[in-house]
């Protein structure tokens, strides 16, 4: 990092908690300290989290996957990221909650279809109510999958034994 200054991570950790975690009246020093570890420990529990993480849209890729596009086309379960975030339809309040969050899972399928464009793939199957896609694809769609972490936050093998009709 050229022309960054680097501070020491206790420095840092100290200085960044003085800024956002005022510490009390400095009537014992016992308790200025306990304040400063308590919000040490919550920063790091942040950082643990991935709230001030890089990569906030992580993705899990399987690594069958990877090897199969890498020797031709692969059946694959796509799992989306929706906002608002999938709930089962039985847990949603009323019917025109479930009409919204399937038109949600549409609209990022739409979405990811569209980022596919122009990539070795093909649609096996769309599903109504499930933020999920069947999907047939090649080594270059699945990179495509892996730059669109805004819409997929899993990739996974799709088995023959457990595809159904």
């Amino acid at each position: 990092m050229s022309g960054a200054r680097m501070l020491p991570f206790p420095s840092a950790l100290r200085r960044f908690s003085s800024l956002f975690c005022s510490p009390p009246a400095p009537v014992q020093n016992y308790r200025h300290t306990l304040h400063l570890v308590g919000c040490s420990l919550l920063i790091l529990q942040f950082f643990a989290h991935g709230v001030f993480v890089g990569d906030a849209f992580a993705q899990e890729i399987d690594p069958a996957v990877r090897t199969a596009a890498a020797a031709g086309p692969v059946r694959v379960i796509v799992e989306l990221r929706i906002t608002p975030p999938f709930k089962p339809e039985g847990e949603l309040a009323s019917p025109a909650a479930v009409e919204a969050q399937r038109r949600a899972i549409a609209q990022t399928q739409d979405d990811l279809l569209a980022s596919l464009a122009g990539t070795t793939f093909s649609v096996a199957r769309r599903y109504d109510g499930l933020p999920l896609l069947a999907l047939e694809i090649g080594a270059d769609a699945l990179a495509r999958l892996e730059a669109a972490g805004a819409l997929v936050t899993r990739v996974s093998s799709d088995s023959p034994r457990l595809r159904q009709p």
